[in-house]
């Protein structure tokens, strides 16, 4: 896995966007340093999730005594790891096992060390990001987290993987979206204190006209980075609450939706044009190879392929 982004730089990679706040002195600082960071969404434009996703490979560690910014997390996708943590004033020991768990709450305390090199993905998140993502169904923003270590966490480590092939092969950016929100609702749903595992609202469908103004929304923005926000922003939901009506809707997630209109309307200008560079932009994809990428996965060959069988 590498940060396709930085690969070949003569630049030295940037530090870890993900900060801890040094409790005797109060000033921030990077959870690892740039060789260390394996993936890392920060390197990503079209990246809008407010989740900041990194992989780290780090060798034997330990952190001085700090406070987090933000709810964060890392999970072990990596072998054994002997770890400590702090306790309030208690150091504890344990081993963290492959798809290990450990997640706090912003301002959480804290001082972990391990002893062996130790591959994991780690994310935080705002204060307020939960709040903005699910709307209604957000739990109160001072009861989330309870500090946990070296939980079996089998579902948050696929999600972290897959979020990590996004980092290094996206498909679209709304897949991300969609992806931090199911994370978002697993964390606090599995791992969040009592009160925040409250039932999710009634599951509702958009209206007529509601279905119809997102779909024309989609098509006159197709050539732009369309978001889950600025989708839900067009008839007042937030993200979630957006997604889970669109998907109830139509039977598709969002991102399948807008996938499916960008190839597409890039299959259709294929067949009068064979700038496929020209056509990736016009459609709303990153670049050339992020095109070619998904109209083979969909139709079964390259835009190139499909060109030069038209032409015959």
């Amino acid at each position: 896995m590498h940060d396709a982004d930085t690969k070949g730089s003569d630049e030295p990679a940037p530090d870890s966007a993900i900060r801890l706040v040094n409790r005797a002195t109060g000033r921030p600082f990077a959870t690892a340093r740039g060789p260390e960071i394996l993936a890392a969404s920060r390197t990503k434009t079209w990246w809008k999730s407010p989740l900041v996703f990194e992989v780290h490979r780090m060798s034997s560690h330990a952190y001085e005594e700090h406070t987090t910014d933000g709810h964060q997390l890392m999970v072990n996708l990596g072998g054994p790891v002997p770890i400590g943590w702090l306790e309030g004033a208690t150091r504890r020991e344990s081993v963290l096992r492959p798809d290990d768990l450990c997640i706090q709450s912003d301002g959480d305390s804290n001082a972990p060390r391990w002893g062996d090199t130790f591959t994991f993905a780690t994310a935080s998140l705002g204060r307020t990001a939960l709040d903005n993502l699910l709307g209604e169904d957000a739990p109160p923003p001072t009861e989330l987290f309870p500090k946990r270590h070296c939980v079996a966490a089998p579902a948050v480590a696929a999600f972290a993987r897959t979020l990590a092939r996004e980092i290094e092969a996206p498909t679209e950016p709304l897949y991300v979206e969609t992806l931090v929100l199911a994370l978002m609702l697993h964390l606090t749903a599995t791992y969040g204190r009592a009160s925040t595992r409250k039932g999710l609202s009634p599951q509702r469908r958009l209206g007529a006209l509601q279905l119809r103004t997102v779909i024309d929304f989609t098509h006159s923005e197709l050539s732009s980075r369309i978001t889950l926000a600025t989708m839900a922003d067009t008839i007042g939901y937030s993200p979630y609450q957006f997604a889970r009506m669109f998907k109830a809707t139509t039977g598709r997630a969002p991102h399948q939706f807008v996938l499916s209109l960008r190839l597409e309307r890039a299959r259709r200008l294929l067949d009068v044009s064979g700038s496929v560079a020209g056509i990736a932009l016009t459609t709303g994809f990153y670049d050339q190879a992020h095109l070619t990428n998904a109209f083979r996965k969909a139709y079964g060959m390259t835009p190139m392929t499909y060109i030069h069988r038209r032409s015959r």
